[in-house]
């Protein structure tokens, strides 16, 4: 199996006490390199990518997208108290606030009310996307891009991304009847072990195609 790299938010990062699709993958076998974090922002998530793939090499990239509007704050003497404050997104992540959309803190109301341009972070996102592709088709690694949560594209660009639009996990894992089971403790939002295998499946079946990984994945369900 060749080796796979992915990143996303915390719905995929396999490094927290609730696993995730990216854990039953590691068990089923799959040799994955998780540069995912708990609430980073699509700018995080596509910079680590590209950057990764200008070092090693890979045969498979998955790159699941997260909402639009979240901000990672390098932490220093100035700003951390502001991350310490805040009732949820009180950690760091590798040097980074991850502050997601939290309003709590009034630097944080202040810019979205003045400073937040979310026709420049959509454009944004779109332009790393096609890097991330491009960078993809001259190594031959094969790209799986999927949406964390509905992203509303509004900049036609988006079209030459190649990705399943129609598939946002979140909205499929709340339709589903596995989110009866759904674990709600200090907001959480990360869909639960039942609902990752679910995942796991959609990945091999629509992306990876691997011999044998399908009879593994089902040995969860046995």
């Amino acid at each position: 199996m060749s080796k796979i790299l992915i990143s996303g938010c915390g719905l995929s990062w396999s490094h927290q006490e609730r696993p995730t699709w990216v854990n039953v993958l590691r068990i089923c076998g799959a040799d994955i390199t998780d540069l995912a974090g708990p609430a980073i922002s699509n700018t995080l998530i596509l910079n680590q990518l590209i950057s990764e793939l200008h070092v090693n090499d890979y045969g498979y990239v998955i790159c699941q997208l997260t909402a639009h509007g979240k901000l990672d704050v390098e932490i220093n003497e100035s700003n951390h108290y502001v991350m310490q404050k805040d009732s949820v997104r009180n950690f760091d992540y590798n040097g980074y606030w991850p502050s997601g959309t939290s309003t709590e803190h009034e630097s944080k109301r202040l810019f979205y009310k003045y400073l937040y341009s979310p026709q420049i972070e959509q454009q944004d996102t779109i332009l790393k996307l096609l890097h991330l592709q491009k960078v993809c088709e001259a190594t031959g690694t094969e790209l799986y891009v999927m949406q964390g949560y509905r992203m509303n594209w509004t900049n036609n660009l988006i079209d030459k991304v190649k990705m399943d639009k129609d598939f946002v996990l979140y909205e499929h894992y709340k339709a589903h009847k596995l989110y009866e089971h759904h674990d709600f403790t200090n907001n959480n939002t990360v869909p639960n072990k039942l609902y990752q295998i679910e995942i796991a499946r959609h990945i091999n079946d629509n992306f990876l195609r691997w011999d044998g990984m399908q009879s593994k994945i089902e040995r969860f369900n046995g």
